[in-house]
């Protein structure tokens, strides 16, 4: 499989899809918006897309929009159905169903930290108000549910994507956050093929978290 992949130039919702098609070894050209007017004022209309906006991920006749839809069209062409919970012959199992509770639960952590903490203009003195108030207590939830497993649900899924970006806000927001456990985890992550090979890579900003002209925290310094 050979496609095309369309993002914003930072992280933002895009890179666990990034991080997945590194782990899948799914070669692909990435379209890098880095100009406003390239996508909304051209991409946006002209590529045919039935809901347009990205990310995006386009190859032959496929025309895919959202980031919800996108990883399991990609991991279900790689048959890799284990990583949305499923058997390996794509039967149901019910760590399909946690795996998508734990992907719900992290569009509310994720958009706390893009809604409310990250864009706020008081970021400093609001952060640490509000990981008191809720922020760690979303993190001890999570880690709850992990125990002391490799990964959350044991083997790897796709929610351990979404969650190893989000742990990437903890720890550069609230490295406090970040004990033993939760480094480990962070570094058997790193570990996985093809995600090691992918940190690697010179040509990627992996500091540009959000776009500096709408977030006061856009990333560390």
């Amino acid at each position: 499989m050979q496609g095309t992949f369309g993002y914003w130039w930072v992280r933002g919702s895009a890179q666990p899809i990034r991080f997945l098609l590194a782990y899948l070894k799914i070669e692909h050209n990435s379209k890098i918006y880095t100009n406003f007017d390239d996508w909304f004022a051209i991409d946006k209309q002209n590529l045919g897309l039935d809901l347009p906006n990205i990310p995006f991920w386009i190859d032959k006749d496929v025309k895919l929009t959202e980031s919800a839809a996108i990883p399991v069209y990609l991991i279900k062409k790689c048959n890799r159905h284990d990583l949305l919970g499923q058997n390996r012959d794509g039967s149901f199992n019910y760590k399909e169903v946690q795996v998508q509770q734990l992907l719900g639960y992290f569009r509310d952590v994720n958009r706390e930290f893009t809604s409310n903490i990250c864009p706020n203009k008081d970021f400093e003195n609001i952060k640490d108000k509000l990981l008191n108030e809720k922020m760690q207590n979303m993190l001890d939830k999570i880690v709850k549910i992990r125990g002391n497993q490799q990964y959350l649900l044991g083997e790897i899924t796709y929610a351990d994507f979404v969650f190893y970006e989000i742990l990437n806000y903890y720890k550069y927001i609230y490295p406090q956050t970040i004990n033993k456990s939760l480094q480990d985890y962070i570094n058997n992550f790193e570990s996985l093929p093809g995600i090691k090979e992918y940190l690697l890579l010179p040509d990627i900003d992996l500091k540009q978290f959000l776009p500096s002209q709408f977030y006061t925290w856009s990333g560390p310094q």
